[in-house]
């Protein structure tokens, strides 16, 4: 059986659990250790999406959405995402962070092994110093993606776009063909980017709305 746990707010405990088995079977909802409700249909049912009602009469609103190498658990309460579901705004921008950050340190790794063993094969896939050069901007980019600004996740979004064709490019004057498996990495990474940019820009919007709250009499 899976699990996964979420807080009702933001810095609360992890009072809310969902339990499932195979193909979202026996979806099973429960809070603070008690359940509330069982969904059957499996992923299909996910899909489209259920609703349950708490004990304390607000709505927990539950769909499966499944994207680009990922399958994810949007969940909001009251239509407000719940902290860390797929729908929220900062786990949005985190994910993306950390993808950025792992991106880094794998492009910097493969371009030291490049340049240490002075492989003409690794050399040709156009790893060494420019992977290291890449895998700093990259870095750059999960940093100030990190801090939820909008720039980060853009720039980084125009970086992959730009690598991917020109990859795709050399991939087609070369005569071959280009590499599926590595094209639909890409999309995901650009996908997850699009989300952190859009998320960015959603937590900027409610802090104006609340200094705007805040300032009036």
């Amino acid at each position: 059986m899976a699990t996964k746990q979420f807080a009702l707010e933001a810095g609360g405990p992890p009072r809310l659990e969902f339990e499932w088995g195979m193909f979202w079977r026996n979806f099973t909802v429960s809070l603070d250790g008690k359940v509330v409700d069982t969904v059957e249909g499996g992923a299909s049912a996910l899909k489209k999406g259920v609703k349950v009602t708490l004990p304390d009469r607000t709505v927990l609103e539950v769909q499966l959405q499944s994207g680009v190498l990922s399958a994810e658990l949007a969940v909001k309460r009251n239509g407000l995402p719940l902290p860390g579901s797929s729908t929220d705004p900062e786990q949005q921008i985190k994910t993306a962070a950390y993808m950025l950050y792992f991106l880094a340190g794998l492009n910097t790794l493969l371009g030291v092994v490049a340049m240490v063993l002075g492989s003409e094969e690794m050399d040709a896939l156009g790893l060494g110093i420019g992977s290291i050069v890449f895998g700093a901007l990259v870095a750059v980019f999960g940093f100030f993606t990190y801090r939820a600004t909008r720039f980060g996740p853009i720039l980084a979004t125009l970086l992959y776009i730009g690598d991917t064709v020109v990859t795709l490019m050399d991939s087609i004057d070369a005569g071959g063909k280009p590499n599926i498996v590595g094209f639909i990495i890409r999309v995901y990474i650009v996908v997850t980017l699009v989300k952190a940019a859009q998320a960015a820009g959603e937590l900027k919007r409610r802090e104006q709305e609340n200094a705007g709250v805040s300032l009036q009499p």
